[in-house]
C-alpha cells in the first residue's frame, strides 16, 4: 500500500496547486534591452531580452547574479530575419508595422497555422532557461493589418498565447493592447506599455495595478520630469529607454526592498478561514514573501527558514513546507494552543509584514482533494488495491478508503459519507510524510454507493467544507 499512497501525495496541495511562476514584482528594478550583446553590467533585478539574439549561456549568466530573464518574442507579427521565418505562408502575412517596413502583421485567426510556431517558441524560451515570456504586437485588432480581425479574435488569440506560457511554467506579460486591459488581467501576470504618457491612455492600467500585477513602463521623447513622478504615484515601473531599446535606461525610481505582507491565512487542503489550529498546514496569501519561488527539498524534517523567510506565531518559529513570492504553507506551531488569537508575522531577511491576527480554535478539519481545490474529488485511496479513488477506480461498497486531512489532532474525528457515519478505524499522523498531515482509515458505511458521494469530518462542532466527495462502486 506504501508505494500507491506516495504517488497520491504527490498530487496532494501541501505544495502549490501549479507550478510556481515567478513574476515581477509590483515594484522592480528592470531592464529592457533587445540590442545584443546584452550589457550584463546594467544595475537590474530583471531582464527584457531578445528570445533568439541571446542563448541559454546569457540566461545562465543572469541566474547566477540572482537576476531574473524575460524573453522577448513578436507573436503577431512576421520578421524576416528570425531563423524559423520560413515556417510562415503568405497567407497569414498582412501589411507592414507602422515604422517596420520589413515586419507584417499576422492572421491571428489562423491558430491553426500560427499555433505550432508559437508553441515552438515558447518551448525554446523554456529550454534556454528564461523565467517569463515578453509576446509583442498583441493588439493587431486596433492596427491596419490587411485582415478583418474583431476585438474577439484578439482575445482569443491573446489567451491562447497566454495559457500556452502558463503551461511551460512562465508568466507572460500584456504588451500594450490598452483596450483590452480590463478583460485579459485575469489571463496575463504583469503588464509592459510603451509611451502611455505620451499618448494619455495610463488609466486602463489600474486594472493590473489593483491586483497587485507589476507594469513594467518605457516612454522614449518624454524627459523624465515629465512622468516619473505620475508613473511613482501609480505604482508603474517606469523608465526612459531610446527607441533602439538598447542598453541605455533612466529608471523614475530605485527601488527599495519591499515589506512582506500578509492577505489572509487559510487551510491548505480546504482553504476555509476564519481561524488556526495546532498542527494545522496552512497557506499564508500575501506579497514580496521572497524574491522567488523556493521549495522545500525534505518533505519530513522541515526547516523553520526556508530562502530567507520565517513565518513567527507570537515567537514561535513555524515549519515551512514551501515559500513563493506569494505563498507560504508552513504548519501552525502546537505553541498555539490554549490562546484566543494568535499574530502571525512573516519576515523576508530581516524584514518583518504587519503582524496578522487571526483566532486561535480547537479544530479547522480539511480534506485534500485531487484537484487542489478544496472541492470535488477526495484525495483517497482504495483498500486494499491501493487505486486512488476516481470514477473509473471506485472504492468497493461497505469498502475501506484512505483519507487525507489536516486541522485537527487526535482520534477523535467523525467521517460521514453520503449523511452516514462510517466507521473511523485510524486516525493520526503519517511518519514519513510532513507534520500536520492526517491519515484516516475509513470503513464506509453499507449501502451508500455512487460517482460523487458527499464525505464531511466532524471535529468537536468543527466540520470539514461540503463538496467533497468519493466514488464508491
Amino acid at each position: 500500500m506504501l508505494k500507491p499512497v506516495i504517488a497520491l501525495l504527490a498530487v496532494l496541495p501541501l505544495w502549490p496547486a501549479e507550478p510556481l511562476r515567478w513574476a515581477p514584482p509590483s515594484q522592480v528594478n528592470w531592464q529592457w534591452q533587445l540590442t545584443s550583446p546584452v550589457d550584463l553590467t546594467v544595475d537590474a533585478d530583471v531582464y527584457d531580452i531578445d528570445l533568439f539574439t541571446n542563448d541559454a549561456s546569457v540566461v545562465a549568466q543572469l541566474h547566477a547574479k540572482g537576476r531574473k530573464a524575460i524573453c522577448y518574442v513578436s507573436v503577431g507579427s512576421w520578421e524576416p530575419y528570425r531563423p524559423d521565418a520560413g515556417l510562415f505562408p503568405d497567407s497569414v502575412k498582412g501589411k507592414p508595422l507602422d515604422g517596420f517596413a520589413d515586419e507584417k502583421w499576422l492572421d491571428i485567426r489562423r491558430i491553426d497555422i500560427l499555433g505550432p510556431i508559437m508553441l515552438a517558441r515558447l518551448d525554446l524560451c523554456k529550454s534556454k532557461g528564461f523565467d517569463a515570456v515578453e509576446p509583442d504586437n498583441v493588439d493587431g485588432f486596433a492596427n491596419s493589418t490587411g485582415f478583418k480581425l474583431s476585438a474577439s479574435d484578439q482575445l482569443a488569440y491573446n489567451r491562447y498565447i497566454a495559457k500556452a506560457a502558463h503551461d511551460r511554467g512562465l508568466s507572460v506579460g500584456l504588451k500594450n493592447d490598452v483596450d483590452q486591459l480590463g478583460d485579459l488581467v485575469g489571463d496575463f501576470d504583469w503588464a509592459l506599455n510603451e509611451e502611455c504618457f505620451q499618448y494619455q491612455e495610463c488609466g486602463g492600467y489600474y486594472a493590473f495595478t489593483s491586483a497587485g500585477k507589476s507594469v513594467l513602463q518605457v516612454e522614449y521623447s518624454l524627459a523624465t520630469t515629465k512622468f516619473c513622478g505620475t508613473a511613482n504615484s501609480l505604482n508603474f515601473n517606469s523608465m526612459q529607454k531610446r527607441l533602439e531599446l538598447d542598453a541605455f535606461r533612466a529608471p523614475c525610481r530605485t527601488v527599495s526592498p519591499v515589506n512582506p505582507s500578509i492577505a489572509g491565512i487559510t487551510n491548505a487542503a480546504s482553504y476555509a478561514t476564519g481561524g488556526v489550529s495546532p498542527g494545522e498546514i496552512v497557506v499564508l496569501f500575501g506579497a514580496a514573501m521572497t524574491s522567488g519561488p523556493l521549495l522545500s527539498a525534505d518533505s519530513i524534517q522541515l526547516p523553520q527558514t526556508l530562502g530567507g523567510t520565517q513565518v513567527l506565531f507570537d515567537d514561535a518559529p513555524a515549519q515551512i513546507i514551501y515559500v513563493s513570492g506569494g505563498q507560504i504553507s508552513a504548519v501552525v506551531p502546537q505553541s498555539v494552543q490554549g490562546k484566543s488569537t494568535t499574530k502571525v508575522t512573516v519576515l523576508h531577511e530581516g524584514i518583518p509584514s504587519a503582524a496578522f491576527s487571526v483566532p486561535v480554535v480547537a479544530a479547522v478539519p480539511g480534506l485534500f482533494t485531487l484537484n487542489a481545490q478544496g472541492t470535488g474529488l477526495a484525495a483517497a485511496v482504495n483498500y486494499p488495491d491501493g487505486k486512488i479513488n476516481g470514477v473509473a477506480t471506485p472504492a468497493e461498497r461497505n469498502g475501506i478508503v484512505l483519507l487525507y486531512a489536516t486541522g485537527f489532532t487526535g482520534s477523535d474525528v467523525k467521517v460521514k459519507a453520503g449523511g452516514q457515519y462510517a466507521e473511523v478505524q485510524y486516525a493520526g499522523g503519517v511518519s514519513w510524510s510532513v507534520p500536520g498531515l492526517v491519515q484516516l482509515n475509513v470503513k464506509l458505511p453499507p449501502g451508500v454507493s455512487g460517482p460523487a458521494v458527499e464525505v464531511v469530518l466532524e471535529v468537536g462542532a468543527a466540520k470539514s467544507s461540503t463538496g467533497v466527495v468519493l466514488a464508491i462502486q
